[in-house]
């Protein structure tokens, strides 16, 4: 039995004990291949067409207002993944994303899983943003992609604030799978089948999955930021088209101002913004190495 409690927040009770897990889409409110996962997914459970046989789950549509608009915030340049962090939990919320932080916080800390699907706003392949361990890759192992990059050094956000390091912190595993480009939809039943087959290898639901061969998985690591200042930011040639471009050590990758931006490692460029999301002061490209 599926029950609403709260704004675009649901919970199935499995018949058994088992684990807890939080499905989240639409965190950012124009990535529509989680939000139509998280609805897929409760109009079955609400129409019997699936049955928890164990666990809890909770079915978040992360950033209502933000959903409506189809932008990424509830208004300009508000980020809803970057306020899972302690100074902004701990304090009475000021901002729509503070205040649904807050509320969706409650609940990561309660769970032992976490999948926050995303997407990108410029073209990549989709990859998986997460610790690297064996609690972390017998979760994601059910993704269909060949990449993880990891963050071991808050390189993202300075600190953690995702939701993903949110949970990792409260002693759970948190996933972040970036689906493909934003507008994309084509892959809402590819990815709900990956998360139903998670599901399924922790005892959730009956069924059965085959063992998943993770071999060939490439591992990054953010190393570096570009933030965005007064003197502007441009790419060196067709640089920044999307995410995992590569570029060797040496390679002059963009330009502040009139100043080279020289590689220092061989790596790719990861969550190049937009435009419309560009801010003075803060990150406008990440740079990552392969490390496996």
């Amino acid at each position: 039995m599926i029950e609403a409690i709260s704004e675009s927040i649901a919970k199935v009770v499995g018949e058994q004990k088992g684990p807890t897990v939080v499905l989240l889409g639409g965190i950012h409110g124009n990535e529509r291949t989680g939000v139509e996962v998280v609805k897929k997914l409760a109009y079955q459970f609400e129409h019997g067409e699936k049955k928890l046989a164990s666990g809890v789950l909770y079915l978040i549509l992360g950033n209502p207002k933000a959903i409506e608009r189809n932008t990424r915030g509830s208004e300009d340049h508000a980020d809803l993944n970057r306020c899972f962090k302690y100074d902004v939990l701990e304090r009475v919320p000021e901002t729509y994303e503070q205040t649904r932080a807050h509320e969706i916080a409650k609940i990561l800390a309660t769970a032992d899983i976490s999948i926050d699907l995303h997407a990108t706003n410029k073209p990549s392949v989709p990859f998986l943003c997460c610790a690297v361990d064996e609690a972390h890759e017998k979760i994601y192992q059910w993704f269909d992609c060949d990449r993880v990059l990891a963050d071991p050094r808050y390189i993202l956000g300075g600190e953690s604030v995702t939701t993903d390091e949110f949970i990792d912190l409260q002693g759970g595993v948190g996933i972040c799978y970036e689906t493909g480009q934003s507008t994309d939809l084509t892959r809402v039943d590819e990815v709900l089948g990956d998360v139903m087959n998670v599901f399924i290898d922790q005892g959730m639901i009956d069924g059965f999955v085959p063992t998943r061969n993770t071999i060939g998985r490439s591992i990054y690591e953010l190393m570096s930021v570009i933030n965005l200042t007064d003197a502007g930011f441009r790419y060196e040639g067709t640089l920044g088209g999307g995410s995992f471009e590569e570029f060797t050590i040496g390679q002059t990758i963009g330009y502040v101002g009139d100043e080279p931006v020289v590689a220092e490692f061989d790596g790719v460029i990861v969550f190049p913004k937009i435009p419309e999301l560009q801010t003075l002061g803060k990150p406008v490209v990440y740079l990552a190495k392969k490390i496996k």
